[in-house]
């Protein structure tokens, strides 16, 4: 098991992404300006006009991937969560293809644009620094407290 304490206290943002702004891309820019290392994205609502997604096919370790594409259609964002280490988001999300009533979840990808609105809770660890970093022994990327 891997802890992180934000033990320097935790700012608390709303953010509202508008029509075109690509979901992945947009965070991370405000991340960067706003000197956000680590943190919990709480919640996620809104539209997308596309949506890049993959999910685990398998349960090998590391596992199978399926990659979807979404593109130009109504796409209704009912929840999203995530983390944030160095400075890179991490979302997972549940979307509805409205045309078709198919359901997908998954982990977002760049290349996700906003349709309307889009509107996320963030809470950010003030002085925590953290890293995503491979483990060799799962062949997965875990999220660690960063050396300084």
């Amino acid at each position: 098991m891997i802890t992180i304490q934000a033990t320097q206290g935790v700012e608390h943002y709303m953010i509202a992404l508008r029509r075109g702004e690509y979901v992945i891309e947009s965070l991370r820019e405000w991340l960067r300006e706003h000197e956000i290392d680590a943190g919990l994205i709480t919640s996620g609502i809104g539209s997308l006009e596309t949506c890049r997604l993959h999910t685990i096919t398998d349960l090998e370790s590391p596992p199978g991937e399926r990659y979807i594409e979404l593109d130009d259609r109504p796409l209704e964002l009912a929840s999203m969560q995530g983390s944030v280490a160095g400075g890179e988001p991490h979302l997972h999300i549940v979307v509805d293809d409205v045309e078709n009533g198919t359901t997908y979840v998954g982990h977002l990808e760049p290349g996700s644009r906003c349709f309307a609105r889009l509107e996320m809770g963030l809470i950010a660890f003030t002085g925590v620094r953290t890293a995503r970093r491979f483990d060799p022994a799962t062949g997965l990327i875990d999220i660690v407290a960063a050396e300084d």
